[in-house]
């Protein structure tokens, strides 16, 4: 078979899908998982046929459709398998803006030609692709921008790597207050936000709670909670790879399916049977937060004074101490009161001394609008510090306080 394609379009299409592709390196070889391409005849619009193109690495399966100008086949549809990290290498380095089309050619392996240059890609074999079925849990459409920006800030705070830490970000469905939220699960800085959401539930989810339904090991149901873990190094591709105006989210026992345009997401659910991260148990901490301190300030002045921290600590425990000034301003200092620098802001209540890491400080304040103020909320010393946008804002961060002698 042959496919005629824009090179600039079908770069774009492996560029999105190149992250399911999996590369295993060991001793004796290296091994790449494929990319399936998919063409039918039948699926001809006006501007050429139809294609797609699905890369799986066990974690999550990205799909992306792309169109070929022209398609020689016997067959009504094909598939072909393709070593999936050359495939999308070469596509990229033949996008040189050169508007010449590209062939790819299949037989005993994949010939692709762009003007004077071709390179021989070899064939793979066929990947696990996963159908979606209809039978999911939970499903509802939000509008992407929304959705992008809530997991941009919800997201971000995972702790993969360390032993006992979870790399994981839970995904919240509360069905009686119609809201979709993603928290990150990391123990010393954590992010909870959230969007409204209508959902259609179901049949499966009405099984859940019937007499003799066994609990599922990747779906954590508490009334009207429906919670559902994912890899956050995973989930983090969503942000750049959903388009379209609106996006469909669908919850099924095994993984989060999103389409948005012509694009869909799969992202496998974590086993949760053993440890469920306890969202209860933070959103207890935030509800009976003592609130003693509250504090309004700009962002862009915390990160600026954070520069300089940055610069007078050299290197030092990034431990910035923070309290409040003889003149009402909040201070940051280094330890030993070496440097300070005064923030403008107001405060109210009972604030006293607190140490927080510097670095999680900016990477938290960072979620926030530079030059629109946000509030602080500080109480005893054994509880953590809450940031909001706003003082009755739903969303929020949690920064863990340093303990120091």
């Amino acid at each position: 078979m042959k496919i005629t394609v824009e090179s600039s379009e079908f770069a774009a299409c492996m560029g999105k899908i190149q992250s399911a592709v999996s590369v295993t390196k060991d001793k004796k070889a290296t091994v790449e998982s494929s990319v399936q391409l998919s063409v039918t005849k039948g699926t001809k619009l006006a501007e050429g046929y139809a294609a797609l193109a699905i890369a799986f690495d066990g974690k999550k399966q990205l799909l992306s459709m792309f169109l070929a100008s022209e398609i020689e086949m016997e067959e009504d549809k094909k598939d072909i398998y393709v070593s999936g990290k050359r495939l999308c290498d070469i596509s990229a380095a033949m996008n040189n803006g050169k508007e010449v089309p590209m062939t790819l050619t299949v037989e005993k392996y994949c010939l692709i030609k762009k003007g004077g240059s071709e390179v021989q890609v070899p064939l793979g074999e066929k990947p696990v692709v996963i159908s979606p079925s209809n039978d999911w849990y939970l499903r509802t459409s939000v509008d992407t921008k929304e959705l992008t920006d809530l997991f941009t800030k919800g997201a971000r705070f995972y702790k993969p790597g360390d032993e006992g830490s979870a790399g994981n970000v839970c995904i919240c469905c509360d069905m009686d207050r119609n809201k979709f939220q993603v928290s990150s699960t990391d123990g010393y800085k954590l992010g909870f936000y959230g969007m409204d959401a209508e959902y259609d539930k179901g049949k499966l989810l009405e099984q859940m709670d019937g007499e003799g339904a066994e609990p599922l090991a990747t779906l954590d149901k508490d009334g009207s909670l429906l919670k559902v873990e994912v890899d956050g190094e995973q989930i983090k591709v969503l942000t750049k790879f959903l388009t379209g105006k609106n996006t469909e989210i669908c919850v099924y026992e095994k993984y989060l399916y999103f389409k948005s345009g012509t694009d869909i997401a799969l992202f496998m659910s974590k086993d949760v049977s053993e440890k469920k991260y306890a969202l209860k148990g933070v959103m207890d901490g935030v509800n009976s937060h003592s609130r003693c301190g509250i504090l309004h300030v700009v962002p862009k002045d915390i990160l600026d004074a954070l520069t300089v921290f940055d610069v007078a600590n050299q290197g030092e425990d990034p431990f910035v101490y923070m309290t409040k000034d003889k003149s009402g301003a909040l201070r940051l200092s280094t330890k030993g009161k070496i440097s300070k620098t005064l923030v403008a802001c107001e405060i109210k209540g009972e604030f006293e001394e607190m140490v927080l890491n510097s670095k999680i400080l900016r990477q938290v304040v960072m979620n926030y609008e530079k030059e629109e103020a946000m509030t602080i909320f500080t109480g005893t010393s054994n509880e953590a510090v809450i940031i909001t946008d706003q003082d009755d804002s739903e969303d929020f961060n949690i920064i863990s306080r340093i303990s120091v002698e």
